[in-house]
């Protein structure tokens, strides 16, 4: 029972992400919506233009970042890694355009900048005692000008859920607006932002179902200050 006390994003790491890649690769290759796309392609020609290199967090087998490559042609370096190693691998022998390769959002494989970092749902798996350096990490990889697209749960306030998937250990899905913790630093600006429904993207979700909203938001970077004079 050691596995108990570890951190669960690497718990993930051993096993538990290759085993979420087995329930869900299907669905991760079928044609639904996609927010973050969806905005992305929203921006102005010229910020789609200036993306030349894409960085995926929690990337799966890469399906996502193979749209946006078809999107963003500018792109020429696009890497993503997740914590399935069988997730990676059968993405690259799909892929052979793309970089993938296993890793943590704390620890990524990557050293950057990247123009544009993606991280759909990734935050919520990360342990509590990880997530300040994930997010340190994940801000290291933003270029400055770049842009941050961000999707993940937003309840009514921050909470905590058992996964069910495994009774074995104790691991949690933990839901906030994760766009604040960058906002928060001063560096990022949000730009725009869209509420949906977890389970269908195309869908608004009711206000009484709060555990199924989510939210897919663009924050750009930048590390000039206003300087203030006396």
């Amino acid at each position: 029972m050691q596995e108990m006390h570890e951190p669960q994003d690497r718990i993930f790491a051993q096993s538990e992400g290759d085993a979420w890649y087995r329930r869900n690769a299907a669905h991760l290759t079928a044609d639904r919506p996609d927010v973050l796309l969806d905005l992305v392609q929203s921006l102005p020609e010229h910020a789609r233009a200036g993306v030349g290199s894409i960085c995926d967090v929690g990337c799966s087998s890469g399906d996502r970042l193979a749209r946006f490559a078809g999107a963003l042609p500018a792109a020429t370096t696009l890497c993503g890694f997740d914590a399935s190693t069988e997730a990676t691998r059968e993405g690259t022998a799909r892929f052979p355009g793309l970089d993938l390769r296993q890793g943590l959002a704390d620890s990524p494989p990557f050293d950057g900048p990247f123009d544009l970092v993606i991280v759909s749902f990734v935050l919520h798996w990360v342990d509590r005692s990880h997530l300040a350096k994930a997010i340190a990490a994940i801000d290291g990889l933003v270029a400055d000008g770049g842009i941050l697209l961000l999707s993940d749960f937003l309840p009514d306030r921050p909470c905590a859920r058992r996964y069910h998937h495994r009774q074995d250990v104790s691991l949690f899905t933990y839901k906030q607006d994760y766009a604040a913790a960058f906002t928060g630093l001063g560096l990022y600006r949000e730009v725009a932002r869209r509420v949906f429904a977890h389970d269908d993207p195309s869908k608004t979700p009711s206000a009484s179902t709060d555990q199924d909203r989510a939210m897919g938001a663009v924050l750009v970077k930048s590390t000039n200050y206003p300087e203030v004079t006396a």
